[in-house]
């Protein structure tokens, strides 16, 4: 389903100009970012074990406290939430 780490780095640079993609192009230049998967069986890029302590926003190794985001969090932009309950603008409303 996913690609082992060994595919992603066997991969040459070299697109025909009139082939470029601008999003293939932002992918290059941010690199590859790991991620936490919830549905496959997940190894840590820092010391290759298979525990984590999984939050609400990230996965933590349990080993070497590698920190990856979640997929489905990172996924969905963030939207900032401000929120008064005692406003007198709100109080009228």
């Amino acid at each position: 389903m996913y690609l082992p780490l060994r595919s992603f780095a066997d991969r040459t640079l070299d697109v025909p100009a009139e082939a470029k993609n601008p999003q293939k192009e932002a992918v290059q230049q941010r690199g590859y970012q790991p991620m936490y998967h919830q549905d496959i069986v997940n190894h840590c890029p820092g010391c290759g074990k298979s525990q984590w302590y999984v939050g609400r926003f990230s996965a933590e190794c349990a080993h070497c406290e590698t920190a990856l985001p979640l997929t489905i969090v990172s996924s969905q932009p963030m939207q900032p939430r401000f929120t008064e309950s005692f406003s007198k603008t709100a109080m009228a409303a």
